[in-house]
């Protein structure tokens, strides 16, 4: 079972390698193998990144929230990500103010979660000191790696429901945040549960069970082909045509 997966995941990458657009491929996945753990993130650092994974959440079209994220306006309506700043705006008046510029994110809803995140993060102290009390492994090299990841990512995600923490509770966005500042790992989104479906990896897109086994199918294949799981991520993504990773291929691919 396991074996035939592996080898469906060989042919997608096959496949996706005959139509490569550089030099936009080999820098993309330059930027996602060279990505490392950042130890010690300052916490503005770390609102900045939650900041944006919201905007990208709830299928936001990826291509508009880039655009977005580049022109720093975020910078701007979140007082340059500082903490003490942001848990005293209200997000009515940042929705009066700048959704004509940022209504690309899709919900003025995601102004309120933003400014929210902020205050639970506040409650929680150092986050940074959470991420090292999980041990979860920076690089995941073996079996015994990928298990203790999941070990870690379990008591991660209960200090995220016990603290109620909005959008980073669910194992999805979780995930996100985790792949998105160095971890070994990929977020299981719909556009990844599609692949993983279509290849035999899981019967349906959704349930807790199958994004967390989808995930771990993608490690066990990374350390077998010694591939970084970011980067079978962005294969899936190119393969079901996420609007964001439709550029590092020709066109021929979709045809």
């Amino acid at each position: 079972m396991k074996t035939e997966i592996f080898q469906h995941i060989d042919s997608l990458i096959e496949k996706i390698d005959k139509y490569k657009f550089e030099p936009n491929f080999s820098n993309e996945i330059n930027l996602r193998n060279n990505k490392k753990v950042v130890k010690d993130l300052l916490e503005n650092e770390i609102i900045e990144i939650f900041t944006n994974l919201i905007a990208y959440s709830q299928n936001a079209n990826s291509k508009l929230v880039e655009e977005i994220i580049k022109s720093e306006i975020f910078k701007e309506i979140f007082s340059n990500f500082d903490i003490d700043k942001i848990v005293k705006l209200n997000p009515c008046d940042l929705a009066d103010k700048y959704w004509v510029k940022i209504g690309g994110i899709r919900q003025q809803a995601k102004l309120f979660h933003i400014v929210s995140l902020a205050r639970k993060i506040k409650n929680i102290g150092s986050f940074n000191k959470l991420l090292t009390e999980t041990e979860i492994p920076e690089i995941i090299k073996t079996q015994n790696d990928i298990d203790e990841f999941w070990t870690g990512f379990k008591k991660l995600k209960k200090v995220m429901e016990i603290n109620k923490v909005p959008f980073f509770r669910s194992t999805t966005s979780l995930l996100h945040f985790l792949l998105e500042t160095g971890y070994d790992c990929v977020k299981p989104d719909l556009v990844v549960m599609k692949v993983a479906k279509k290849i035999g990896i899981v019967e349906n897109v959704s349930g807790e069970k199958n994004l967390i086994k989808t995930v771990r199918i993608i490690q066990e294949y990374s350390i077998y082909k010694g591939i970084r799981p970011s980067v079978i991520d962005l294969y899936f993504l190119i393969d079901e045509g996420q609007l964001g990773a439709k550029k590092y291929v020709k066109k021929e691919f979709y045809n």
